[in-house]
């Protein structure tokens, strides 16, 4: 017997969770509940809010073992909402609905002004590296990068500006050292990219932490140069993303240095930059690019494309990064603030004190670690520990399974 599923109603169970404890499915509106209807090739998620917040409907994928977002993150007042998606795009899944607000809690200072091993002199650029849980600084004024533990605590430095001594004798200038580095990124395979802006190249540091040459532009290419390189990240697959200062340009460059996309150059259009300074790249290869110059961050997709541009209290955006639930941290050095946006940029939070009540000055770059943000606090020299607390309700679905003959 052939069973036709568009003509098949699926109610899905329901029910909400709150913080840690478990709430009843009942139909009211101080819960959240949620219902999926299927008719007609069309799934509809009935889903009533209890509070205002970020919601996200989560999917896990099938045959990995692995989630996806699906749909947000998106600002909601409270209410009911129904939302429609192809009955494909959620046949044989389930997931989960995450209602949800974040607060952003300083606890701890890291550095102070100076030579030393916690020390910092007007740092730009911080990163953290997963795979070895460390916090990378590009100590600007101290020509060198700085590896400290996720609690702060100091693990090496490499680098530093001069000259190289061998036998007593003067040699040239060690390949090694470095010219004001601006920022630093870890790399896919335990290594570091380090965003040399005085010597307008990108060295490689690898995964014992030594100087293995450049990645960007490598020696004697005549074709392919920097102006004062800025920021710097790696993506999803490992593919690099610079910021060239002077040239208003963003560059994408694989691994093995090929250059593989470019976007920006200086000029007033919306798809053009002026004084760009970092950039992350999102989970879907939206590119964020913090253009100091326009007071903006400017998205563009993965092929280089502009979409829409995020201006809403920003004057001079330095540092950006997507966290884990897709919402963008962004620090601006003249209202020295550090704020968190929905992708469409509506601002969700913003602080700008650290822990001991001191206000912000000149903050430069962001990193992310779990639960945890490091704000580089450049003009105080310091990296501040910020918890990031996620608090709400989250709701499970099951979508329509195929329908055999």
């Amino acid at each position: 017997m052939k069973i036709n599923k568009h003509l098949i109603l699926i109610i899905v169970f329901f029910f909400s969770i709150l913080s840690i404890n478990t709430v009843s499915a009942a139909k009211d509106s101080e819960n959240m509940w949620t219902t999926l209807e299927t008719a007609s090739g069309t799934s509809v998620f009935t889903i009533n809010l209890p509070n205002d917040g970020c919601l996200t409907i989560i999917g896990e994928v099938n045959g990995r073992n692995k989630t996806e977002r699906i749909w947000g993150p998106r600002y909601m007042k409270k209410g009911t909402y129904r939302l429609s998606f192809p009955e494909s795009k959620l046949t044989n899944r389930k997931g989960t609905i995450e209602l949800y607000n974040i607060n952003l809690i300083p606890f701890k200072e890291t550095g102070s002004c100076g030579k030393g091993e916690r020390q910092f002199d007007n740092p730009s650029g911080i990163d953290y590296d997963v795979s070895r849980k460390e916090i990378l600084i590009a100590d600007s004024g101290n020509d060198r990068i700085v590896r400290l533990g996720k609690d702060g605590r100091f693990i090496a430095k490499h680098g530093g500006f001069g000259l190289s001594y061998t036998g007593g004798k003067k040699s040239d200038e060690s390949e090694d050292s470095l010219n004001s580095p601006y920022d630093v990124a870890a790399g896919g395979f335990s290594n570091f990219y380090i965003s040399d802006y005085g010597n307008d190249r990108i060295a490689i540091y690898d995964s014992y932490k030594s100087y293995k040459g450049n990645l960007f532009p490598k020696k004697n290419d005549r074709r392919n140069r920097l102006n004062k390189p800025k920021g710097i990240v790696t993506d999803y697959e490992n593919n690099i993303w610079i910021v060239d200062g002077r040239s208003d340009l963003v560059y994408k460059i694989s691994p093995n240095s090929t250059k593989l996309l470019e976007i920006g150059g200086f000029g007033y259009s919306e798809k053009q930059l002026k004084n760009p300074t970092q950039i992350d790249i999102g989970i879907d290869g939206s590119v964020y690019i913090a253009d100091r110059g326009k007071a903006r961050i400017a998205v563009f997709d993965r092929l280089g494309l502009y979409k829409f541009e995020i201006k809403e209290h920003l004057k001079t955006p330095t540092g950006i990064a997507v966290d884990n639930d897709g919402l963008l941290l962004v620090c601006d050095d003249t209202s020295n603030e550090l704020s968190l946006y929905t992708p469409k940029g509506v601002r969700l939070n913003v602080i700008n004190q650290a822990s001991n009540g001191s206000s912000f000055k000149k903050p430069s770059d962001i990193a992310l670690c779990d639960d945890t943000i490091f704000l580089l606090d450049s003009g105080n020299h310091r990296i501040i520990h910020i918890k990031r607390e996620k608090e709400g309700f989250v709701a499970s679905w099951q979508g329509p399974s195929s329908m055999l003959e």
